[in-house]
């Protein structure tokens, strides 16, 4: 009683002869293990669920807001049937090598902080560090490449905003 082996302890002294030993795991749950088993296993299973979890998880991200704003930020860049291409990488926009992995990415840009979305401070540069931050929506509407349809003077009611038809001036 009282022996150990990775994280099973016995509970019940064995009976020479008896094919089970009765033991319970650190994290609380009752085992009984073939004898013949004794010394191979290690836990009631918990080990090897922590084990498996640990192994196929890379950064624990991968539902979050963060992760889908890197990974829209990477297709826009690199993926010619993304809807926003012409925008990004149809007109040169990359992603640094560092950033196509998300792990490298999250460390240099940190958590988002809340009501934040990424940003490039010179939007006719790519991703990568030392052109990105976090901005708030007001400080985005004013880091934005001139509009397509912005026109002189004479193009548009400087009332309403509203462009005129060709030949009139305002």
């Amino acid at each position: 009683m009282g022996t150990r082996h990775g994280r099973l302890v016995v509970t019940v002294p064995r009976v020479p002869g008896e094919k089970h030993v009765q033991c319970v795991c650190d994290c609380g749950t009752p085992r009984t293990v073939l004898f013949g088993e004794w010394g191979k296993t290690k836990s009631c299973g918990c080990l090897r669920r922590e084990v498996t979890a640990a192994r196929s998880t890379t950064h624990g991200h991968s539902r979050t807001s963060i992760y889908g704003t890197w990974a829209d930020m990477v297709a826009r860049c690199t993926r010619p049937t993304h809807q926003r291409w012409a925008d990004y990488g149809g007109r040169g926009i990359t992603v640094c090598e560092r950033w196509r992995d998300f792990a490298n990415f999250l460390a240099d840009m940190g958590e988002r902080p809340a009501g934040m979305e990424l940003d490039r401070i010179d939007n006719d540069r790519g991703y990568e560090p030392g052109n990105c931050r976090w901005a708030d929506g007001s400080t985005q509407a004013k880091n934005r490449r001139p509009s397509a349809y912005a026109g002189n003077q004479r193009d548009h009611d400087t009332h309403t905003g509203r462009f005129l038809p060709k030949g009139t001036e305002a």
